[in-house]
């Protein structure tokens, strides 16, 4: 892991401007943060789970809308899974379309099945809404991606899932905007930034290369019961 001021020497030596005072050691964070959060993207758009994260919050009988700054979920960057607690019981909730908003509406709003109120779940905005609307204090645990978090003190490092060589593409970004400051040619850096890119691209693939995932039951553990009986 490299801290802050680390990648910040790199790149001012990357850029031949050690000791240039044209560029200020905030400006050159600013640089490298844009980078790492860049190379946070390219890890996550992946789908090999490289970043982890859950929070759990019970649901409010008759609420069917959660804020994320209500649940205390700050970092949220994409939604990876949301499951629903019972007690020793857990079920994996489905996602529903804007255009089954009043699936439960006609007929029956509270099925059950398995003693499990069969709610499904969309994101709008900031916030999570279920259908039917609840009726228990059941526990939901969110499954999702976190935020970039950027460096911010010279000691920060760089987390811990990154590869060593990995940090190469934050340098070459940050080289990259110091040029284009300096109204250089960047050409050669930004064909290094593509070669880096899509070895890290290639790289960053099948992470459990030991284990495929193959086909699997998107039903098992999943109640959708008006999906069900179309």
């Amino acid at each position: 892991m490299a801290t802050l001021s680390d990648l910040r020497t790199r790149a001012r030596r990357r850029a031949d401007a050690v000791g240039n005072n044209f560029f200020s050691d905030a400006e050159i964070s600013d640089y490298v943060n844009t980078g790492l959060g860049e190379l946070h993207d390219v890890l996550v758009d992946k789908f090999e789970d490289y970043y982890v994260d859950s929070i759990s919050f019970p649901l409010v009988s008759g609420q069917s809308a959660y804020s994320f700054d209500n649940i205390g979920l700050k970092n949220f960057y994409k939604l990876l899974g949301v499951d629903l607690v019972d007690g020793t019981d857990t079920v994996r909730l489905g996602r529903y379309a804007f255009q089954e908003r009043n699936a439960y509406e006609a007929g029956d709003r509270l099925l059950s099945l398995g003693g499990y109120s069969t709610h499904m779940y969309t994101l709008k905005g900031r916030e999570i809404e279920f259908i039917p609307e609840p009726n228990s204090t059941n526990t939901v645990k969110l499954w999702y991606v976190p935020t970039f978090v950027k460096l911010d003190g010279d000691d920060d490092s760089t987390d811990s899932r990154l590869a060593y060589n990995w940090e190469e593409y934050a340098v070459i970004s940050a080289c990259i905007k110091m040029l284009q400051k300096e109204e250089t040619s960047t050409a050669p850096l930004e064909r290094e930034l593509a070669r880096i890119t899509d070895r890290i691209e290639e790289a960053a693939r099948n992470r459990d290369a030991g284990e495929s995932i193959g086909i699997i039951d998107i039903y098992t553990g999943t109640y959708i019961p008006h999906r069900s009986l179309l």
